[in-house]
């Protein structure tokens, strides 16, 4: 018997239909990996199971005793036992592990009036035990790495002070913002969280875990389940991704052209920053390089003090061979520096403003004339960087950017910022975070071809196959400094240098 099951589930958004007739049953004890592109339905029937979205039709079983046909309320969905955690967890760094546990229903006196603080960090340390997390309930969220953080998250999806447990435990890109050679613990926390008898479901696009921590995997498509079975069933990433697509997938990563009797073009000397230590780095023109470390290594920091985002506490920065004296966002990018940010949303798109909006507000300049905007040239220009970067659905130019899927938010930004007439150097953080292996063979490639065109690019990544393909050097900064530089290295030769003592 399923522990939680869907049946016949259809929901259409206007003329798109978003889910058609899916059918999934998720087992107690069991991880399941819910696959798909961007669009494919996944975060739809999360929600609907969630209570956020009200399905057209179907019907939602939890064990024998209680099937819901329609939709469910976010209180019906908790009852049922059914718990999620997102992407951006959601957690309050300047609480403590315990209050961020028990944040949805501290533990009190009969009377509501008090909180029971003994016996909640009792019950909180059974719980974070089980899952194998080492962290006492009192220790303040903010002072621990992702990894835990995301075990933490995990724990208040499984806290009831009941101490019933979850039916269903949902995770929406768990991984995202952890490195390679971090997401073991988490996938062990997940192995704990399935042997206390909790369905668990969670969804990636990065296809080595589904194979690595998967018992069962399906996939959606065009909102129609097109294959589910077991992770046995499966050989490889090649067929995985042959199953999500519905084709093959030829030539993933582009060709690279050798750039090493290139002139530098970016010269950085002695920056320095929160996390970083004095690094220099050179760029050459048409060079790819990337920047690489484990969470802490102070990599994450570099392209908003190159920027100027995060004040630098000293270095200097040359771009062909002119020092840069100003070092605020706007002066940066008047001088050719483009950044595209690894928050999309928070930090690069407008999501209430239209795709045509948000392609063009860099770029005004090239449409304007007397002070008004030619706006026939604006949509022309839309509509040929849509297609040129296969942006989905191709009707988009004017609908809010927050509609579209990730990986289609992910091309327009890099469309924009390579619309840029005076873009010398590129600075892009974890470019193919998050977007599915379309999207991603389609960032990889125009990224490659900007290269060819003589921009230079830094990539600032903890994606390891991304950086050992598409970059010509990898620096690997460990304690703030820049510890090794790696040729065209492999995977494996990377994360070695990520884990290496000082």
């Amino acid at each position: 018997m399923a522990e939680v099951a869907v049946e016949c589930m259809s929901k259409m958004f206007g003329a798109t239909r978003a889910l058609d007739d899916v059918s999934i049953a998720f087992h107690a004890g069991e991880i399941h990996a819910l696959l798909g592109q961007n669009g494919a339905g996944k975060s739809t029937l999360f929600k609907i199971l969630a209570g956020v979205y009200e399905p057209d039709s179907g019907a939602i079983a939890a064990g024998a005793a209680h099937v819901v046909s329609g939709g469910l309320t976010p209180r019906q969905s908790h009852d049922l036992g059914l718990r999620f955690v997102h992407q951006d967890l959601a957690l309050v760094d300047s609480m403590s592990v315990g209050e961020n546990v028990c944040v949805q229903q501290f533990m009190t006196t009969g009377g509501g009036l008090r909180i029971r603080w003994r016996d909640q960090e009792r019950v909180v340390r059974k719980l974070l035990d089980g899952l194998g997390v080492d962290v006492h309930p009192q220790t303040i969220l903010g002072r621990l790495p992702q990894p835990e953080k995301a075990a933490v998250a995990i724990a208040r999806a499984l806290y009831s002070p009941d101490g019933r447990r979850p039916r269903l435990l949902v995770l929406d890109e768990p991984t995202a913002y952890l490195p390679v050679t971090e997401r073991a613990q988490l996938f062990d926390t997940m192995r704990r969280a399935a042997n206390l008898g909790t369905s668990v479901v969670f969804s990636t696009h990065r296809l080595d875990e589904v194979l690595e921590a998967s018992e069962r995997i399906s996939i959606l498509r065009d909102g129609r389940i097109v294959w589910s079975g077991q992770r046995a069933e499966i050989e490889d990433e090649n067929d995985l991704i042959t199953r999500i697509l519905g084709q093959a997938l030829e030539r993933f990563y582009p060709d690279r052209t050798d750039m090493a009797e290139h002139e530098a073009r970016l010269e950085v000397r002695g920056l320095r920053g929160p996390g970083v230590d004095g690094i220099d780095l050179d760029v050459r023109r048409g060079e790819i390089v990337g920047l690489t470390g484990l969470i802490g290594a102070g990599h994450d920091a570099v392209p908003y003090l190159l920027l100027g985002a995060i004040p630098a506490g000293g270095g200097g920065i040359q771009l062909d061979r002119q020092p840069i004296r100003r070092r605020d966002p706007c002066s940066m990018t008047r001088a050719g520096i483009g950044l595209l940010p690894a928050d999309r949303t928070r930090d690069s798109g407008i999501a209430s403003m239209s795709v045509r909006e948000n392609l063009t507000m860099t770029s005004l300049g090239r449409f304007t004339r007397l002070g008004l905007i030619d706006r026939r040239r604006e949509q022309a220009t839309a509509n040929e960087m849509i297609e040129r970067f296969e942006v989905r659905p191709q009707h988009s130019r004017e609908m809010p950017l927050g509609l579209l899927s990730g990986g289609n938010q992910q091309k327009l930004l890099l469309a924009r910022s390579l619309m840029r007439q005076n873009l010398r150097c590129l600075i892009l953080h974890e470019p193919t975070q998050g977007v599915d292996v379309r999207a991603k063979q389609t960032l990889l490639q125009q990224i490659a071809a900007a290269a060819k065109r003589g921009i230079s690019v830094l990539i600032v990544s903890t994606d390891n196959e991304d950086l050992s393909h598409l970059c010509d050097r990898v620096l690997v900064m460990r304690h703030g400094r820049i510890r090794a530089e790696l040729r065209r290295p492999d995977p494996g030769r990377i994360a070695e240098q990520c884990l290496a003592s000082q």
